[in-house]
Formats: C-alpha cells, sequence, structure tokens
C-alpha cells in the first residue's frame, strides 16, 4: 500500500502511512475481513485509493476469478476525492454520483476494475442488465454506519445481488461502531475483524520525544531549564505543560508566574469563548515562531514590526489530566510532560493535542510517576530511552520558598501579584472595605448541623446526669407550678419508715386529734373529751395506711 500512496503524493503523511500499515497487516498479511473504526473521513479516500490498488495488483498476479472492486459510498466528498487519486494511481474507475451518470455510464460500469457509486444509484445500476455485481471480488462499503441506517428491505437487496461473503473479500470504514454498523459488517463480511484507527496513535511515530530523569524536588528547575532552551535555540515561544493533577497544576501556574512567565490554567469548566480566546492567541504565538524561525533561514520575513517585538513572548498552558478534553487537536508544536501520566490513554489524549508534523516533546520522569512509562511502553509498543537531566544547580528560581495560596490561585505577595496582573494598586485599594467600618457581626455558622445534633444530645444527657446527682444527695429539684406532684417532697424516696412517719405525724396532726369510730363511742353530751395521744398504736396504724398510699410497695406497706 505504501507504494501507491506515492503515486497518490501521500506517502510524506506519517498519519496515513500508519493507517495504510495497519489495515495492510489485518486484510493482506492475515487475510482477514475488517471492519475499520476511524474518527473522521479526512483519510478514507487515499486509504481507499491504495487498497483497492494493492488488491487490484494481487489478484491479477494470483488470478483470481473476480478482480474487481467495488465501492458503495454514503460521502460524496469521498467520491470527489477518489476521482483524482485513482487516476494518480492509473486504476481504471467509474465514480458516478447522480442517476443520469450512473445511465450513461452503463459500459464503463460493466468494464471498470473499480466502480464507486451509492447503495440508492446501485440498485438504479443493476437494472443495467451489463452491470453484474457477482463479478466484483472486493465489496468496499464507505460509512457502515450510515449504510446500516437505510431501510432493511434495501439492505437485502444489496446484500442478495452480491456474492456471498465467503467467495470475496469485505472492508467496511465507520465513524461509529453502534449496533448497526456491527450488524451491516456481520452482513457483508466473514468474520471481520476491528481495526482502530486514532491520529494521536499514529503521530506517536512521527513527533519526537524525550524523556529525562529528575528528582522531585528539582522538576520545577528543569521545566525551566527547557522553557528557556526551547524559546531560545528551538524558537518556540508557546508551550503546553502536562499535569497529572489539579493541585499541581495550580502550582506550577503560580510558580511560573513567580519567575516572569506569563502562564494561563486550562479549564474544561471556563467558557467556551475565553478558551477559543486563549487558544488564539496560543496560536498566533506559535505562527510568530515559525515566521522568525523562517527569517533567520533567509525564507521569508516577518509580517510587520509588532510581530518582530511580540517573538520574544511566550505563553504556557498548564493543563492537568481532567481538563485535557478542553483542548483543541493539533494545537501545539512544543510540549512538556511536568508529570508521566500512569495511564497509557491519558498519553494518548495528550498526543491527541500535538501536530502531527515538526512537534515535539519532552517528560520530565520522577519517582513519584516512573511506573507510568512501562505502561507506555507495553501498550503502543515503543521504547522509552531516559537520559540523565543536566545539573539544575545554577538554575534560578524566584517561587523558591514562597509560599503559594492555590486556592484563589495567587501568590501571597502583593507585590508579584500586582506586578503580574498589571491592576494598579489604585483599584486593588478601591475594592478594600473602610478600615474604620467595624465588620458586620454574623451568625456563627461554622458548625454543620450534624454537629449541632451532637451538641444536643450532649446538653441533654448533662442535664439528666445532674438530676440523677441531685436525687442521691436529696436535693430538692424545681418543678412546675400547678403540677401535679408539686407537692411532693422528692426526698421521702431516700427516707427510713421512722422518719417517713415522723414526717407525716407532723404534717396530718389535724386528722391525728379527729378520734376514730372504731376507737371509742361518741361522747355523751356535756362529757368532757380529751384529746388522743399521738404516741397511740391506733394513731400509728392510720399512718401506716397513709405510707402505704403514697409508697405502695415499700417497707411502710408491711
Amino acid at each position: 500500500m505504501e507504494r501507491f500512496l506515492q503515486r497518490i503524493g501521500c506517502a510524506e503523511d506519517q498519519v496515513i502511512v500508519s493507517f495504510a500499515r495497519l489495515i495492510g497487516d489485518q486484510f493482506f498479511a492475515q487475510k482477514k475481513d475488517i471492519l475499520v473504526n476511524d474518527e473522521n473521513a479526512e483519510y478514507r479516500a487515499p486509504l481507499i485509493a491504495a487498497l483497492a490498488g494493492k488488491w487490484l495488483e494481487a489478484s491479477a498476479q494470483e488470478g483470481m476469478e473476480h478482480p474487481r472492486v467495488l465501492l458503495l459510498a454514503e460521502k460524496g466528498e469521498v467520491l470527489a476525492q477518489l476521482r483524482g487519486l485513482l487516476e494518480q494511481a492509473g486504476i481504471e474507475s467509474t465514480i458516478c454520483v447522480s442517476k443520469e451518470e450512473t445511465e450513461s455510464s452503463a459500459e464503463r460500469l460493466a468494464t471498470a476494475s473499480f466502480v464507486g457509486i451509492s447503495a440508492d444509484l446501485f440498485m438504479t445500476a443493476v437494472l443495467e442488465q451489463s452491470f453484474k455485481p457477482r463479478e466484483f471480488g472486493l465489496v468496499i462499503i464507505e460509512g457502515a454506519d450510515l449504510f446500516g441506517e437505510l431501510p432493511s428491505e434495501l439492505q437485502r437487496k444489496v446484500w442478495g445481488y452480491l456474492l456471498p461473503p465467503w467467495e470475496r473479500r469485505a472492508v467496511l470504514f465507520a465513524q461509529r461502531l453502534g449496533v448497526r454498523a456491527k450488524n451491516t459488517a456481520i452482513d457483508f463480511a466473514n468474520s471481520p475483524g476491528t481495526v482502530t484507527l486514532k491520529k494521536a496513535r499514529a503521530s506517536l511515530d512521527a513527533i519526537s520525544a524525550e524523556f529525562y530523569r529528575v528528582l522531585s524536588e528539582e522538576k520545577f528547575k528543569a521545566l525551566l531549564s527547557h522553557l528557556a532552551a526551547a524559546a531560545g535555540a528551538q524558537g518556540h515561544h508557546a508551550a503546553i505543560v502536562f499535569c497529572n493533577l489539579r493541585q499541581t497544576s495550580r502550582e506550577v501556574e503560580a510558580r511560573l508566574r513567580l519567575n516572569h512567565i506569563p502562564a494561563e490554567h486550562v479549564s474544561a469548566a471556563a467558557p467556551p469563548a475565553k478558551n477559543e480566546m486563549l487558544f488564539q492567541r496560543f496560536a498566533k504565538l506559535q505562527e510568530i515562531g515559525d515566521q522568525q524561525e523562517n527569517r533567520e533561514k533567509g525564507a521569508e520575513p516577518l509580517e510587520s514590526p509588532e510581530n518582530l517585538e511580540s517573538a520574544h513572548m511566550q505563553l504556557v498552558l498548564v493543563v492537568s489530566n481532567d481538563n485535557l478534553e478542553a483542548l483543541p487537536d493539533e494545537l501545539a508544536l512544543f510540549a512538556i510532560h511536568y508529570d508521566i501520566p500512569l495511564d497509557a490513554d491519558i498519553y494518548l489524549e495528550r498526543v491527541r493535542a500535538m501536530r502531527s508534523r515538526g512537534a515535539s516533546m519532552l517528560g520530565l520522569v520522577c519517582e513519584r510517576y516512573e511506573v507510568g512509562l512501562s505502561a507506555i511502553e507495553s501498550r503502543f509498543g515503543i521504547r522509552v530511552e531516559c537520559k540523565e537531566a543536566a545539573d539544575m544547580a545554577n538554575i534560578k528560581d524566584a517561587s523558591e520558598g514562597v509560599p503559594l495560596d492555590l486556592e484563589r490561585g495567587h501568590v501571597t505577595k502583593r507585590a508579584d501579584f500586582l506586578q503580574q496582573t498589571g491592576v494598579p494598586e489604585t483599584r486593588v485599594s478601591e475594592r478594600r472595605a473602610p478600615e474604620t467600618r467595624a465588620p458586620a457581626a454574623r451568625p456563627d455558622r461554622s458548625r454543620s448541623i450534624q454537629e449541632r445534633k451532637m451538641h444536643t444530645r450532649i446538653s441533654e444527657r448533662g442535664k439528666f446526669e445532674r438530676k440523677k446527682t441531685d436525687r442521691k444527695k436529696g436535693r430538692q429539684q424545681p418543678t412546675r407550678a400547678g403540677s401535679k406532684n408539686s407537692d411532693r417532697n422528692p426526698s421521702l424516696y431516700s427516707m427510713s419508715t421512722e422518719e417517713r412517719l415522723a414526717y407525716f405525724r407532723n404534717k396530718y396532726r389535724g386528722i391525728l386529734k379527729t378520734p376514730s369510730s372504731e376507737a371509742s363511742p361518741a361522747p355523751q353530751h356535756g362529757a368532757q373529751v380529751s384529746p388522743p395521744d399521738s404516741t397511740n398504736p391506733e394513731n400509728d396504724g392510720i399512718v401506716k395506711r397513709l405510707i402505704g398510699k403514697f409508697f405502695s410497695g415499700g417497707k411502710a406497706a408491711e
């Protein structure tokens, strides 16, 4: 396939060459029908032209029975691109994009080695007796996901006019691997295998990558050193710094600003318009760097003196792993992996933001994230060699020892903050509250609901313990006025029987002085009655009955 890519002028594109190798390994080397999952249709036309040319050449050498190729395309732009590519490759072809063209090309449809047509026009061509679909030994379906959405009756008709899958070869291209796309592959191919084409994966071979082994405490100095080298010798005025954690990206951003390097944190939660302006600024700086490099080589001058002055500027975008989705494809020419990702897919997502031509990357490998290299090597089959970093003793770091306020994203030094942001001193002072005005009192909301509930339970428990202690010591508990038990003395429960008798004798003295009907007969008129003796045993019986009434189950009831 690479020879045919050279014929059509696509051999210099490393991405297309890498895709062609993946397809050729599955289709020609392993002789399997394939379902190709590509991100977009940008590279389909060159790959289809190279695939068809290689298969027609092989079928002629092996004397195959059906040496013709049929392309069922659902996108007209692919057919339009194939016209010129097939002509450059020297392949006899017929491309039909309308019903009139299909009817007028009946003779060419019967003899052309390559026929490109849509599924709807395929049924129109079948009506021509000269068009024989069973003469095609290779069927290519471009847009299998779109073809699967056609009416099932039309799909069965197309399938019925073609050779059965076990008597021909099949290649299907689909951008989305849904249920319908997979069902289409099963109907039109013989046990197809899946080939995934990712531009970032193909760019791994085209992007220059170097890794340096550094200690964690010297990693930021190494970052400063490589950024200075990139801006000086390599001519890069914009770079991306990849970090694993968001907290690390905030720290790197603040420390870069302390070293007078303009840095911006990229966030996926930021407004799209803000990110778009930031990326446009980044691309402009890269373009200025390219123009300056061409000027030094004598190719072309810079556009204006303003660009010459801004050629010394530098912008660093700091991105964490959870914000990689905000970066557009093929944005940067230079990037530094401040942290090596532990997941190989994250490394591939970072490569997605790099340009496939002329881009370079650096990796700072510390002892904390060194294990991520083995995952990258095993996943992509590449060999990573780590170089020893240079001595960082001479690198000056203005942020060393400076405390950072990472929550607000600003440094704690006021002068450095004003210098970096360019905000005048008066503007900052205007926003401050007057010192003469006392701050308004606010309710204390530091405790959460759970803490308040716990405090309530502890307070109630303390009240219960105090009441219990008071009862043991004989203290009288306060009672509410008018309550049923307000006239009771709680200390009676701690008295002995004799003490209770003495208490009630004193309290109910008027009752004890009244003679009992059973104790003596009623006195005669005019007779003198002496008061009863309080020490009389009969009076003691009355008191005991009263005690039994109030303290049932006690010793007094006995």
